[in-house]
C-alpha cells in the first residue's frame, strides 16, 4: 500500500485527506492509511500547506468563498485556510474584472454576474467588478 501511496503523490500534489481517502478506497484500514500519511508526511511528499498555496496560486478565476470552500473540501484544515486565503476586496475586484474583461464585452450583465456567482464572488465585489469594467461608457 506504501508503493500505491509513493506513486500517488509523486503524480500529483495531494492534501493528507485526499491521500487518506485513496488508500482506504484501496481497501486499507484507517490505521494503517494513518500510518502510511504519517510518513509520507514526515518525509515532506504530502504537506497542506504547499497544496494551500500551490491551489491558491493557479486558481485566480476563483473568488474568496469558492476558494476556501474547494480547499474544505479537499481537507485542508479550517486553521490553515484562514491562514492563506485572506480576502482583499481590491485584488477581488481586479480579478473579477480580468474575468469580465476577458469574456469580452457582449456578455451581457446577468451573465456576467451568474459566471462571478457561480466562482465564488462575492456580490459587492461583482457590483463594483461590473460597474468599473462595463460602465466606461459613462
Amino acid at each position: 500500500m506504501t508503493d500505491y501511496a509513493t506513486r500517488l503523490v509523486y503524480r500529483s500534489e495531494l492534501t493528507r485527506m485526499q491521500l487518506k481517502r485513496k488508500i482506504l478506497a484501496r481497501g486499507a484500514l484507517e490505521t494503517v492509511a494513518e500510518k502510511i500519511c504519517d510518513e509520507m508526511q514526515e518525509a515532506g511528499l504530502i504537506d497542506d500547506r504547499r497544496y494551500c498555496e500551490l491551489f491558491v496560486s493557479t486558481h485566480k478565476e476563483l473568488g474568496f468563498k469558492r476558494m476556501r470552500m474547494e480547499l474544505l473540501k479537499r481537507g485542508v484544515g479550517r486553521d490553515l485556510i484562514d491562514i492563506m486565503v485572506t480576502f482583499d476586496p481590491e485584488d477581488e475586484i481586479e480579478r473579477a474584472g480580468e474575468l469580465i474583461r476577458h469574456w469580452g464585452p457582449d456578455l451581457d450583465t446577468e451573465k456576467i454576474w451568474g459566471r462571478l456567482s457561480r466562482r465564488g464572488f462575492i456580490f459587492s465585489v461583482i457590483r463594483e467588478a461590473i460597474r468599473r469594467t462595463c460602465d466606461r461608457s459613462s
